[in-house]
């Protein structure tokens, strides 16, 4: 599995070592954009830190430029708001960076299997977020 980490830290990387894959970093989301056309990765962590209020609009970004590509947010104590907004955007699950190395296989193998990796409280926002639209 091909894996694009974007994260200016580091901590995501270190995070992911009992991962078995093909692993890419990048600190800049422009170069991230780059290898992602090249790599073509089939999943991204992205952390929140990064692009900050743009988070949004460049999930949408990475939609758009490789729709097969599975993206998860990597965030620290982010608002249920800011992760609702994420996965509306784009994005196929949230993971607090504290907790990332415990979940690492496990968020992994979720995401080859296409499920994704929310909360069951998050489930429920965004069932509200749906029924919202259909009104």
């Amino acid at each position: 599995m091909k894996i694009l980490v974007i994260d200016d830290s580091g901590q995501i990387s270190a995070c992911l070592a009992e991962v078995e894959a093909d692993l890419e970093s990048r600190i800049d989301e422009i170069q991230a954009l780059n290898v992602l056309e090249q790599m073509r990765p089939e999943l991204v962590f992205l952390s929140y830190a990064v692009c900050g209020e743009q988070t949004q609009d460049y999930i949408r970004q990475v939609v758009k430029t490789l729709p097969s590509t599975s993206l998860i947010v990597i965030g620290e104590q982010a608002s249920q708001d800011c992760v609702l907004r994420c996965l509306l955007s784009g994005a196929k699950g949230y993971q607090e960076l504290q907790d990332l190395r415990y979940y690492s296989v496990r968020l992994v193998q979720a995401i080859n299997r296409g499920e994704a990796w929310v909360s069951r409280r998050m489930v429920a926002s965004l069932l509200d977020a749906i029924r919202q639209l259909m009104l």
